[in-house]
């Protein structure tokens, strides 16, 4: 253990937490994505007259959610390398502004696209459970299910939504 002393410097500087809560936060947007997609491409139902639910069909909100967790899923595995070097060399790979604004723009965007995924599959779920009287008893798994994949797709709104954080401040240190 270091000894401050008595004008209080530390000779051993701490190590930041921002490396590591960067690549956590990185690491579990696109764990989170990876279970969304996997819940919706499982989440299938046959009705009785033969007509096959999924994801893709009949729902537009449910393939939003899922090709939306698709492009954040392509973001986070593209950013998790750079996160990864931060953590490890304490600098970032490729010191440019151009990049930083790269970052913060891009944690923006997806972080707002995410949150409209989160939106409609949570909306879509609870309008279709609760607002349509369903012959079927089956379709309620269905939409168990669905609830499941948005609150994974919310987890990933959330890591993202700390990555952006992040990106902020680093963009304003560099200013």
């Amino acid at each position: 253990m270091s000894q401050l002393r008595y004008d209080g410097y530390d000779p051993q500087p701490r190590s930041s937490k921002v490396p590591i809560i960067t690549l956590a936060a990185r690491v579990a947007t696109f764990a989170s994505l990876v279970v969304t997609v996997v819940i919706l491409q499982m989440n299938k139902l046959t009705l009785n007259n033969g007509y096959r639910v999924t994801y893709n069909n009949p729902f537009h909100s449910y393939r939003y959610m899922f090709y939306i967790s698709i492009l954040g899923m392509a973001y986070s595995l593209i950013q998790i390398p750079f996160a990864v070097y931060y953590l490890r060399a304490k600098k970032r790979l490729i010191e440019s502004h151009y990049l930083l604004h790269v970052d913060f723009y891009g944690d923006k965007i997806m972080s707002l696209l995410l949150g409209a995924g989160v939106g409609a599959a949570f909306g879509a779920t609870r309008d279709l459970n609760k607002g349509v009287k369903w012959s079927e008893p089956k379709i309620n798994d269905f939409f168990d299910l669905s609830y499941v994949a948005a609150l994974f797709i919310l987890i990933g709104c959330l890591g993202c939504t700390i990555s952006s954080i992040f990106s902020s401040l680093a963009l304003s240190k560099a200013e």
